[in-house]
């Protein structure tokens, strides 16, 4: 049996770090301080949580974030996932609830039996 992979930390990179790996058949333990312990900014329990903004900037193809967006989809990233099943309206800008997005994003590694 393989060891598991650790990643530090459930915001936005280690939730899809885990995600991807565990994706690719690798076990993970994912450690995440909460709800032990919150910075100021944290609010919830869960993961992925947005604390500043509920923008992830621009969705179009024609700016580097949006292509970079775009590429990330390809890849079956959880966060892009979450964010468009969870999407508010903001002009061009990929926004989100931020409440659903990070709970979407909490089930989704909760039932992935390889984290």
């Amino acid at each position: 049996m393989q060891k598991p992979i650790h990643i530090v930390g459930g915001g936005l990179a280690g939730s899809e770090a885990a995600w991807q790996l565990a994706r690719r058949g690798l076990s993970v333990r994912l450690h995440e301080m909460k709800p032990q312990r919150f910075s100021p900014a944290h609010v919830s329990p869960d993961l992925g949580e947005l604390v500043c903004s509920n923008s992830l900037r621009s969705d179009q193809p024609e700016h580097a974030v949006g292509l970079l967006h775009d590429e990330l989809r390809r890849l079956g990233s959880l966060v892009l996932w979450a964010a468009d099943q969870h999407r508010v309206p903001a002009g061009r800008a990929l926004a989100v609830d931020r409440v659903q997005f990070s709970q979407a994003i909490t089930r989704r590694i909760e039932a992935e039996p390889r984290i």
